[in-house]
């Protein structure tokens, strides 16, 4: 008998999923857990290894992947580079609640929730292991022609991704 077809990609991830390297993972599952509603879907560790190699998160819908550092593999966290160049861009039905859900959780503000130009309310914040999240609902349905213009009549510090400036 012939073996099904393997779809290459599985039905239950879309093509990119984000793969979070952090510090400490346990602590990382609960901060998620209490700031984004996450659910856990499972965790693997080696035994006799507190490390975790591999947990999977469901954040309405999505999946994101959490797992500890191993130097020894050079999978390192944020904390171990110096921060991170990486944003997550996480759409929410309330912006505003998830975001000072995140805070109360633990994160660090790095600007508030505003509306933008190009059609969403959006805050950034820095979780506690140094990813930096951007924390957005949209609220029009604006096409790149009609951001490109809206860009052109605003401030360029506005026009520029959200973050705070180096002092």
């Amino acid at each position: 008998m012939p073996t099904p077809r393997v779809h290459p990609i599985p039905s239950e991830f879309g093509s990119i999923v984000v793969q979070l390297v952090v510090d400490d993972a346990a602590a990382a599952i609960k901060f998620y857990k209490c700031a984004f509603g996450a659910g856990e879907l499972f965790r693997n560790q080696y035994e006799g290894d507190s490390r975790v190699f591999h947990c999977e998160l469901l954040v309405d819908g999505g999946r994101i992947m959490v797992q500890d550092e191993f130097p020894e593999r050079r999978l390192v966290s944020p904390r171990t580079l110096g921060g991170s160049p990486a944003t997550i861009h996480l759409y929410v039905a309330d912006a505003e609640a998830t975001y000072q859900d995140a805070i109360e959780a633990g994160a660090t503000a790095i600007s508030p929730v505003e509306e933008r130009f190009w059609g969403v309310v959006s805050g950034a914040i820095e979780d506690p292991f140094g990813h930096r999240w951007i924390i957005a609902t949209r609220v029009e349905d604006l096409g790149p022609d009609e951001i490109t213009e809206r860009a052109a009549g605003v401030a360029p510090a506005q026009r520029l991704p959200i973050g705070k400036s180096r002092p």
